[in-house]
């Protein structure tokens, strides 16, 4: 099984959420795990703000984005995505960046694993076997 991980995903298995077992569960089952580029700045932007609202300090945050990037066997290059991720967001009123992740899904036939319910709806709507 091929899984497309998101940074929301991601996140809730660095931060040891309540919901990581299941997401962990999932990740042991891929034989690869991949990401657009945008999944790093996504990640430590969330981390950024888990700093600033003194849920963690700055050595834990480092660390955390480091597993996060580890979780990820292949980053797709944002550029080689952004036309067909456009044209998603605009046929399905839905931002750029989620649709990213949806796009790499499509094009390997992955799963996506998300903890947005927001983005599972899209995926769902787009083709029911992403999710």
């Amino acid at each position: 099984m091929r899984t497309v991980i998101d940074a929301s995903a991601a996140l809730n298995l660095v931060m040891r959420s309540t919901s990581s077992p299941g997401f962990m569960n999932t990740l042991e089952k891929s034989r690869v795990v991949l990401a657009p580029a945008l999944f790093h700045a996504e990640v430590a932007n969330a981390l950024w703000k888990y700093l600033q609202a003194g849920i963690i300090d700055k050595p834990t945050a480092v660390t955390r984005l480091t597993e996060a990037r580890d979780l990820v066997d292949v980053f797709e290059p944002d550029e080689s995505l952004c036309t067909e991720a456009l044209s998603l967001a605009a046929l399905h009123d839905h931002p750029v960046y989620d649709a990213l992740y949806v796009v790499v899904a499509l094009r390997h036939g992955a799963k996506l694993m998300t903890a947005d319910k927001r983005l599972a709806r899209l995926a769902a709507k787009i083709d029911p076997s992403l999710i």
